[in-house]
């Protein structure tokens, strides 16, 4: 069962940090597809070492991939479930 947690603190971090790798994930697509190569948001992550299920944020997206997963709700603070593909971590976690 997916754990639910506050968007606060690191995973805030994280969304916010997301945000200003959009310009750099543009330039990337943009030079992947000049190489002939997949210019696939997916393939800007692992590229990357981020979890493409969260955005890189930790907490799980809505099926539709607009906004996140609220599991409930801890007084007023809405609690989100944390990517389970990534740990809650936002990066990808490599098999041993």
């Amino acid at each position: 069962m997916p754990r639910a947690v506050p968007f606060t603190g690191e995973r805030l971090t994280r969304y916010l940090a997301a945000h200003k790798r959009w310009q750099e994930a543009r330039e990337w697509r943009a030079k992947e597809t000049e190489a002939g190569r997949s210019p696939a948001y997916d393939d800007f992550c692992k590229a990357h070492g981020l979890c493409s299920a969260c955005a890189a944020s930790g907490v799980g997206l809505n099926g539709n991939g607009v906004g996140f997963k609220i599991l409930g709700l801890s007084g007023n603070l809405p609690l989100y479930e944390e990517c389970e593909s990534c740990g809650g971590t936002g990066r990808v976690i490599n098999p041993s």
